[in-house]
Order: C-alpha cells, then structure tokens, then sequence
C-alpha cells in the first residue's frame, strides 16, 4: 500500500541514501524530468543541475543537507531532453531510531509557468488572438503614450479607422470560421504594407485601426496619398477560404490627423470614426474607399483606390456570394459524406497517436469540399445526424483496420448542441458496441462555443466519461475558451488551435509564451496538449522544441481516404533529435528558452545546436559572437543573449532578410517529396479541422 501511495504521490519525489545517491523515483519526477528510474538509479542529484543553475543556490542546499535541516528552495534544473526548468524543492532528511541521517526524500515542482504567468497575462491582455496585432487596450497605450510626447515631435501622424465592407455576407454564406480566416489574413496583409514605425490594431470584428507614423506637419496630406495607394493592395488579390471559395472584398477608411497639440486619443478616434460614417453614407462610386477628417474638396481622383479597375465594384453580399447551400445539402446524407482522416503525431518520438476523422462532402464530379462550403445549410437535427453517421464511418473504419491487425484511435467533433441532447451518450455508446470498439479507442472533440447551461454541461460530460471516451477542447484561441471553462470541464486533451500556432512567424515571442504557458498546464492537469496547424517546417520545429507534445497539420500530413492512412503511416519518417536544428524559427524557439529564464546555453559552443545553423545563415552577421558569448564562461552574457534574441526574431518575421538564409527545411529526405508551397484553396482543406 505505501508502494502504491508513492507511486501516486502528484509530485515529483524521489529517495536517496544518506550519501545522496538516488534509489528510487515516482511516475510523477519521471513525467516533470523525462529521466525514468532507470536512468537516474545510484546517481547524484547533481544530473538535474547544469550551466544556468546558481552555484549559490547549490551551496546553500549542500550547507543545509550537512547541518541535518531541511532546505526550501528554488533551483533551476534541466530536463532529460536539456530543457530548464525552475523546481520548487524541498529536501528533508529522514532519520532512524538513534537520529541517524539514513535518507533524503526529495519533493518536487515545476514552477516554470508562474515565473512566466507575467508575460502570459500580458500577451492576454494587449494582442488580439485572432489576428496576432494588437487589441484595443494595446492601442490605447500608443495612442495616449504618443500624445504625451507629441509637443517634442516634429513629425505627425494620421490614425485611420478600416471597415471591411460586406463582411457579414462571408460570415452567413461560409460560416464565421471561415470570416475568421478572412480577418487573419487581412490582418497579416495589412501588417506588411505598413512601416516598421506604424502602428495596427483591431479593434473588434471586422474593424481596424492603423496608426501612420512620420509626416511631415505642414505636408502631410500629400504624403499619404501613395502611403494610401500602397495600403489599398491589401484588398486587391482574392481572399482564399477554402476550395472554390475565393472572394473579393472591399474596404473603407475614416482618417483623422494627430493635432500638435496632443489632443486625447479619443477626440481623435471620434473624428476618424466621423469621416468613415460620412463617406459610408455618400459612398457612391466604385474605389472611393477612404476619406480624411475635415479635408477640404479635392479632385474624385485623390479619393480612388488605385488601379480602379481591379477595385471591388460596390455590390450586396447576395452578388458578390453565392453558394449551392440546398444541393449541398442534400448530396451530403444522399451518398455524398466522406470521412477522411488526419494523423495526430507524438513529436516526441515520431509514433502515430490519433486520427481525427473530418467530414467532407464529395459531389457527383468527384469534387470535394471541406465543412465551411456545406455546414451553414445545415439546421441543428442535420448536425446531429451527420455526427452519428460519421461516428458510425468512423469507428466501422477503425474495425477494418482491427481486422488487418493495426490497432488504431480516432477522435471526430461533437457540436455543442449534439453534445447537450440527452440522447447524445447513448448514440456514442451504441455505436461503439456495433463495431466493437474500446470507449478508450475514441476521443469527442469539442468545438469551441459558448454553452450557457453549466449544469446541463457538466451532466453531458459525465454521462460521456462514464462510457469511457475521451474528451477533447478543440480549436483552444479561437474565440470563446476560457481558464475556467478548461479547469470545470473534464477534458483529457487540449488543441491548440492552429491560427496560434501561424503567429510563429509573425509574433514569436509571445506566441512562445503563450505555447510554453500551455504545456506547463498541460502537465500540472493532466491534458494531452495537440498543436493544430504544423503546416511547415519552421512551425513544425519550434513547436517540438518547445516542448509540445503532440501535432497535427500539412507538414506532417494532409487529410487523407481511409485506404492511404496505413501506407502513409508505414512510409512516415519521425523527425530527428532535438539536437538538430535545421530552421531559424527553431533556432529562435531554442535560443528564447535560455533568455527568459536568463540563462547561459549548455554544454560547449562546438556541440550546440545553433552552432550549425548560425554559420549557414550568412546574414546573421555578429549573431556568432553573440552566440559564442553564451557559451563563454565568467561572461555576462545577458546583453549578447537580447541582441541574439532580437536579431533571430527578426530573421524570422522579415522574409527579405530571411530570404538570403539557411533553407527552411528539416526532415531529410521528406522534403523532396514534400512540395515547397501547397494551393492555397487546397490549404484551406488543411486548415479546417471540422
């Protein structure tokens, strides 16, 4: 019974003789450490210390341990893998009869995550999660910080309010996933027709703001005309949702220019919000599309959007959508529903862990098309009955392969309205034994919406849990989760939703934050954390290096008929050891481990593994220097390790920079048949995990 007790003990534990050999270890010092009792049998606790840990720290804990006490204490320590983390420790002796020291029983715990809650709170508090630009409360600091400084400023500036028009029509005829979609990319493009000094937020919906930085005050109008010119080609390519679904849309624009003065950030709000409601209600002519606060008449010229006639003609969404939503429809329960399925892989070893079966709907000429192209004509008893039927596809495949003898899992969604009818557990059950299949085999994921009935919820999981079947929080950042719906609900996996996981490449620092805060919730739950959306290699790196422990997405492999999942899972090659780094965002996700716990990188220059990659990339410039001063001992290393940081970050998020670098590949020989970049409607496909 103690035995057992030990094993279960939450915390990290571990024994050792009074020499401080360790002699036993629990499941849980194993799941913090990734070191194994086998591993760590007869050795010193000093294989948990390593370049970061404070010499200080350990003098203190030895001092402690020799005069017989007890010692609490932080320490930093490293994982199997190389990874630091910072350990809460408590050390007591343990004595015999005669008060002889016979044992050290060590308790431990990760605390990594509290010392970064303070990054985490802020990456919550100023970034949109939808889009990765800044939110309103971000954009009100910037508005109020530069009028505070705007007396001392020779330049101004122009604040504009951006409206997409007829975004409602996307959202009612492709669903609200697929607006989402829409709003990222936007957001992205819009980012990268603004200079390095400017400013973008969202403000909510389909609104924006952008902040135009460097004007001259007495010319400033006739600098933003090209600036203005250069914006607009935001909105002149296609907007790509998923196959066949490639729209066009509009945009309008309300400018107000800074006053000297410093006038207060919502006077100058009002005044271009102003000047969007007044040329939306005279909006009359096609490119017309922005117009300044207080301007006086100019030329109709000075108000086009250029190359006119590329620009969106004004037209109802009902003109410029349409979607076959009644045919589609009724192809989808007359023949038409397709099952295909997607591996979820463990990054750590390379082994297959789940499958997620996604619907889709195949027309008569052999077309196929994702969720957002037939959902919306779906009314509520239609979801239900497609989850049952794919419920039944998907566990009569998962039979077949039984039969061929390849023991597999599969997860598939559940919408929240499926989950709340009380027939929901029986339909589970019943088709679990029809196709004899393990509850433990099938994991529910649940999508992403706001459930008002607690009570309800919380019956629903329990009649779910007491079949056997895992659930799982799909599409995690999307839109409406929360801590407290993650801790009241019993779900055994997380999916981070893949729209997080881009903002690698645009935001990597706190998108690191944000995925490393995850992980550590991960362990301390007991969730199994997927991240969605590994659609390169970059992406696909980092997220291994950082820890996550499973992954989904194109890198890895696309959706796929049930017939190509065992020939894909027989020729699928793992990735390598961590010790290889073959892009720059992973070289910046292992870099950035070491900084924010302002900590030296391990072992000797020669065998790092930013060694290799540095000195590929030519353009890195002093980058080695810096690197090479984090491996130099007796150096404060802490100046070179920022400038490090900063120079990686912006190898990553500046392609011209990162053009001329080290190629963004890093599974050897998978690359050639891998295509360098994938259709962007067939990556819509891709993306939608529905």
């Amino acid at each position: 019974m103690l035995g057992q007790a030990w094993t279960d003990m939450p915390e990290a534990s571990l024994l050792t003789d009074r020499t401080q050999r360790i002699i036993r270890t629990n499941a849980a010092f194993t799941t913090v450490t990734g070191f194994t009792t086998e591993d760590v049998m007869g050795r010193n606790c000093r294989l948990l210390q390593g370049p970061g840990t404070d010499p200080q720290a350990v003098a203190a804990l030895r001092a402690t341990l020799a005069r017989g006490e007890t010692y609490r204490g932080d320490i930093l320590n490293y994982r199997k893998d190389g990874t630091p983390f910072w350990n809460a420790l408590a050390v007591r002796p343990l004595r015999d009869g005669t008060g002889s020291i016979t044992h050290f029983l060590s308790i431990q715990r990760d605390v990594t995550a509290q010392r970064t809650m303070q990054d985490r709170l802020r990456f919550l508090a100023m970034q949109d999660p939808l889009t990765g630009i800044a939110n309103r409360t971000a954009l009100d600091q910037h508005l109020w910080g530069r009028s505070a400084r705007s007396g001392a400023e020779d330049k101004a500036a122009a604040v504009g309010i951006i409206d997409l028009d007829d975004f409602s029509a996307i959202n009612e005829s492709f669903g609200h996933e697929a607006g989402d979609v829409l709003l990222a990319e936007f957001a992205h493009r819009l980012r990268g027709r603004l200079s390095e000094s400017d400013f973008v937020a969202r403000l909510g919906g389909d609104e924006f703001v952008v902040i135009i930085e460097n004007l001259d005050r007495g010319s400033a109008k006739d600098q933003l005309r090209p600036i203005l010119r250069h914006l607009h080609q935001v909105v002149e390519g296609d907007f790509v949702l998923g196959p066949g679904a490639n729209v066009r849309i509009s945009m309008s624009m309300g400018l107000s220019l800074c006053p000297p003065d410093g006038n207060a950030p919502v006077a100058i709000l009002r005044q271009a919000d102003a000047a969007l409601y007044r040329l939306k209600a005279h909006k009359t002519r096609p490119g017309q599309w922005w117009h300044l606060h207080e301007m006086t008449a100019a030329p109709a010229a000075e108000h086009q959007a250029p190359h006119s006639a590329a620009a969106p003609a004004e037209a109802s969404g009902s003109d410029l959508l349409t979607v076959q939503t009644d045919s589609y429809r009724d192809r989808l329960f007359s023949g038409g529903l397709r099952m295909f399925f997607q591996p979820v892989v463990d990054l750590r070893s390379g082994t297959l862990r789940r499958l997620e079966a996604l619907v889709r709907l195949a027309l008569e000429d052999g077309t196929v098309l994702p969720p957002a192209a037939f959902l919306p004509s779906l009314a509520e008893a239609d979801v239900d009955r497609l989850f049952r039927t794919g419920l039944d596809h998907a566990l009569r495949q998962l039979s077949g392969w039984d039969s061929d003898g390849h023991r597999l899992s599969v997860s598939l969604n559940l919408a929240p309205s499926t989950l709340l009818k009380p027939e929901c557990p029986q339909w589970v059950a019943s088709a679990l034994g029809r196709h004899n299949i393990a509850p433990d085999r099938l994991v529910v994921e649940l999508l992403e919406e706001p459930i008002e009935d607690s009570a309800i919820q919380g019956q629903a999981f329990n009649d779910l849990l007491a079949i056997g079947v895992g659930i799982a929080m799909d599409d995690l950042g999307a839109g409406h989760s929360s801590l407290r719906r993650l801790t009241a609900a019993a779900f055994s996996t997380v999916k981070i939703d893949h729209r997080i996981l881009t903002q690698l490449n645009s935001s990597p620092i706190p998108t690191m934050t944000f995925l490393a805060t995850m992980i550590q919730m991960g362990r301390d739950m007991g969730w199994n954390v997927v991240a969605e959306g590994l659609e390169d290699a970059g992406i696909t790196e980092a997220a291994t290096i950082i820890g996550i422990p499973y992954g989904q997405g194109y890198y890895l492999a696309r959706p796929m008929p049930a017939e190509d999942v065992l020939g894909w899972a027989a020729d699928f090659r793992a990735p390598p050891l961590l010790g290889q780094i073959r892009t720059l965002l992973g070289a910046l996700a292992f870099h950035w481990q070491f900084t924010r716990l302002g900590l030296p990188h391990p072992g000797p220059l020669r065998s790092c593994p930013l060694t290799g990659i540095l000195d590929r990339t030519a353009v890195a410039g002093e980058a080695a220097e810096w690197h090479r001063q984090q491996h130099t001992p007796g150096l404060d290393h802490t100046k070179s390790a920022t400038a490090l940081l900063q120079r990686l970050t912006l190898l990553v998020t500046d392609p011209e920079v990162a053009s001329t670098g080290t190629a963004q590949t890093w599974w050897t020989g998978q690359d050639q048949a891998r295509p360098q970049s994938w259709d962007a409607a067939d990556a819509g496909v891709g993306r939608d995990a529905r």
